[in-house]
């Protein structure tokens, strides 16, 4: 399946593309789902996910400095009436 899932994906891709960046969460969240639904034949049984390792991940993450302290609209660069400036 998710070779297919990849070719399907690739095709999309231009329409993807043109998705708000909400809906594309929205399509992201639903594609784990599924993935997670279908069972994985590539995978063994025995693979585990390192908690441990991704909050250790998420924690280096989070002590990163902050490049750029403006809102996301700030540099995207909305007005206050959601246009571009």
């Amino acid at each position: 399946m998710e070779a297919n899932l990849q070719k399907n994906l690739v095709k999309l891709k231009p329409q993807i593309e043109q998705l708000s960046v909400g809906d594309r969460w929205v399509l992201l969240k639903w594609l784990v789902e599924l993935l997670q639904q279908e069972p994985q034949s590539s995978q063994t049984e025995n693979t585990k996910v390192n908690f441990e390792a991704v909050h250790q991940i998420c924690e280096q993450i989070r002590k990163l400095p902050v490049l750029d302290s403006r809102s996301p609209e700030e540099i995207i660069g909305y007005n206050e009436c959601g246009g571009l400036d």
